[in-house]
């Protein structure tokens, strides 16, 4: 059997050889090695013997490593291989520069362009993950890697589940998960893509303030600040922060699954700048976490044409002081001003006129082919001609 620690480079399965150690921790090894088969530097994961002497853990992490190898996405960790070496699982994954989100945190809070980035990232990777019926389970700084130019790359696909049951004594390990540990877990729930997604939103919290939401001086102390008590709100521990990503960020990490994200897409959409305006209750989705299952189920929502808005017709102040000139123009216009209130009213998606407090969000029906109802086209043509000279 491997040792915890090796002392010379040792050649698994006659096709991996390991060259030098570049990762440690209560699971076990991560070593830089080589595929002698294809000439290619690779990353190796040695399970450590105490883990892999717990019962089920060989099957279960063999079992998630073939599950991590199907997914194929660019902010996936890519797994090439999996095996055993005198008793000791072992998985082959691509070789990463070193760095992870955990060491660039060690450095401070991170701008929020950046913490956009890394999340939208992240998302990405998740949304890849759950369609093909894998959860991550363990989302943390020191399981998002970073490449040479800084692009996140989630890692350590199906560990998390190798584990679970265990009875993990390190306190250091207890308490490096149970930062980012979903309450519903706490409580002994199975985990769900939201509460992968609620780990993600206390990483982002984290990166953007520079501290944990919930700390304490011991596990059961931790786990019970996961569960009953509510972090510092994001704006209070990050002053000056957009609005719109402490909207999201807290949302992603409440306390009841149901109320966070339906999903990574949901979560990115409104985690990124770019997205598309729809109607409430429709999804907006930037189309880099679309799956090809919800490209063609997408609701399409047809887009609001607001009242006054250059399409419906504007006039410059030069054109009013024309109009106010001429009396019968005036009054051509007052007459097509109040059909076209008319028609306003008439070609709205159903319903009594709107209250008051609703006036701001009016919208016309657009025509087949996104043209202006044909009677309404008629005023604006008939108000134009009233005040050209």
């Amino acid at each position: 059997m491997i040792s915890d620690v090796q002392s010379s480079p040792t050649t698994l399965g006659g096709r991996y050889e390991l060259v030098e150690v570049v990762g440690r921790g209560g699971m076990g090894e991560v070593w830089a090695g080589r595929d002698l088969r294809l000439g290619r530097s690779v990353a190796v994961k040695l399970l450590s013997p105490t883990m892999a002497s717990e019962s089920g853990v060989r099957e279960r992490f063999e079992e998630e490593a073939r599950s991590a190898a199907r997914l194929t996405h660019p902010n996936v960790v890519l797994v090439f291989d999996s095996g055993e070496h005198e008793g000791t699982p072992y998985m082959v994954m691509e070789l990463l520069p070193g760095r992870t989100l955990a060491d660039e945190l060690a450095q401070g809070p991170l701008g929020p362009e950046r913490v956009r980035s890394i999340g939208l990232e992240v998302l990405g990777a998740l949304a890849a993950s759950h369609e093909a019926g894998i959860l991550h389970r363990d989302i943390k700084p020191g399981n998002v890697l970073l490449t040479a130019d800084g692009t996140a790359k989630l890692g350590d696909f199906g560990i998390a589940k190798s584990t679970e049951g265990l009875n993990l004594t390190s306190t250091g390990m207890i308490i490096g998960t149970a930062a980012y540990l979903a309450p519903e877990r706490v409580a002994g729930q199975p985990a769900t893509p939201q509460s992968d997604l609620y780990a993600l939103g206390v990483v982002l919290y984290e990166a953007l303030s520079g501290r944990k939401p919930f700390v304490a001086d011991t596990p059961i102390g931790l786990m019970r600040a996961v569960e009953a008590h509510q972090a510092i709100p994001l704006a209070q521990a990050c002053p000056g922060l957009d609005a719109s990503l402490v909207t999201t960020v807290e949302r992603a990490m409440a306390k009841e699954p149901a109320r966070r994200f339906s999903s990574a897409a949901a979560m990115a959409a409104a985690l990124g700048r770019d997205t598309v305006v729809a109607a409430p209750g429709t999804a907006t989705v930037p189309n880099a976490v679309l799956s090809s299952t919800e490209v063609l189920s997408a609701p399409t929502t047809r887009q609001p044409v607001a009242v006054g808005s250059p399409a419906v017709g504007s006039f410059s102040g030069d054109r009013w002081q024309e109009l106010r000139r001429r009396p019968g123009a005036i009054l051509a216009a007052v007459l097509v001003g109040v059909f076209l209130i008319v028609v306003v009213l008439a070609t709205r998606d159903g319903g009594p006129p709107s209250t008051p407090a609703d006036t701001t969000q009016t919208t016309l029906r657009t025509a087949p082919g996104g043209s202006l109802p044909e009677a309404l086209d008629e005023a604006i043509k008939a108000l134009e001609e009233a005040v050209r000279p």
